[in-house]
């Protein structure tokens, strides 16, 4: 039927036997064959070309539609193939786990019904080779070797503060003045942030914290409350209502992100679709 459909098309054996991938002399047996079966002609034989007859042109639109549904199903079967299914664990800070991670994640569920996705939220970094995650986001270079890791932006610490905190006080021209009140990223000494903090005041210079956290969430809802000043990264303070950046001159660390995975990547179909997603929305944040 297919050789009659395709002779019915394109008119000569050449360009129908070059369509089929076939050979003129097989083709020209199959419609022979169909011909005897039905018992009558499909085909006028002139020198270079053969015309269809009336039932020839009525076999042909009779097939049409199951040649339609035919493409169509194999359409979709290769579309299946290409949806991603399976779990990815992804390892991501707090704060980009609320603010970025899990907003996305929703909308990539949404899309795909064959996915899940485990957050293992921490700003502790997760061991992929151990496979305690699958995609990671960091905040700098990861030295483990066999790790996949392409840098997808820059970002920066500063420090912010409310509106309603700034109407009160002004703006803080040193972190010395007694009206200038800091929230803390940290409640214990070992926190990354505790150095920095110190590096940028000074030593022996008097820093008054009004409250100590190693809860980002915490520190941000008394900060935004306008309780006093604190530490954020400049791509997530921008997207908060009310935030101003201060002392910049005084206090900036820049940041390279990293997106990363386990060598798996290169043989799982869905940690390729969450890292593709994932890497253009990171690159289109961070403005790279």
């Amino acid at each position: 039927m297919r050789a009659s459909d395709t002779y019915t098309e394109v008119g000569t054996l050449t360009q129908a036997a070059r369509l089929l991938g076939a050979t003129q002399p097989s083709l020209g047996r199959h419609v022979r064959e169909l011909e005897r079966v039905l018992g009558e002609a499909l085909f006028v034989r002139r020198p270079g070309r053969l015309d269809p007859t009336e039932r020839a042109h009525a076999l042909y639109g009779a097939a049409a539609p199951m040649k339609a549904a035919a493409l169509e199903a194999g359409r979709l079967m290769a579309q299946a193939d290409q949806r991603p299914v399976g779990t990815v664990r992804l390892a991501v800070s707090e704060v980009y786990a609320t603010q970025v991670v899990a907003p996305l994640a929703a909308q990539w569920l949404a899309e795909e019904p064959g996915l899940e996705i485990e957050l293992s939220v921490s700003n502790r970094s997760d061991n992929l080779l151990r496979r305690e995650a699958d995609i990671a986001v960091r905040f700098f270079r990861p030295e483990q070797e066999g790790v996949i890791a392409v840098r997808v932006g820059r970002t920066e610490l500063g420090l912010y503060a409310h509106t309603s905190y700034l109407e009160r006080h002004g703006e803080p021209a040193d972190f010395t003045l007694p009206e200038v009140a800091f929230v803390a990223g940290y409640d214990r000494e070992s926190s990354p942030l505790a150095p920095m903090m110190k590096g940028a005041v000074g030593p022996g210079s008097p820093i008054r914290f009004r409250l100590r956290t190693d809860a980002i969430l915490a520190r941000y809802a008394a900060t935004e409350t306008g309780l006093g000043v604190s530490v954020y990264l400049a791509d997530v303070a921008s997207e908060r209502p009310g935030l101003r950046r201060v002392l910049a001159e005084r206090f900036g660390q820049e940041l390279e992100v990293w997106l990363c995975a386990h060598p798996e990547l290169r043989r799982s179909a869905v940690m390729r679709f969450v890292w593709a997603r994932l890497e253009q929305a990171l690159r289109e944040r961070l403005g790279n």
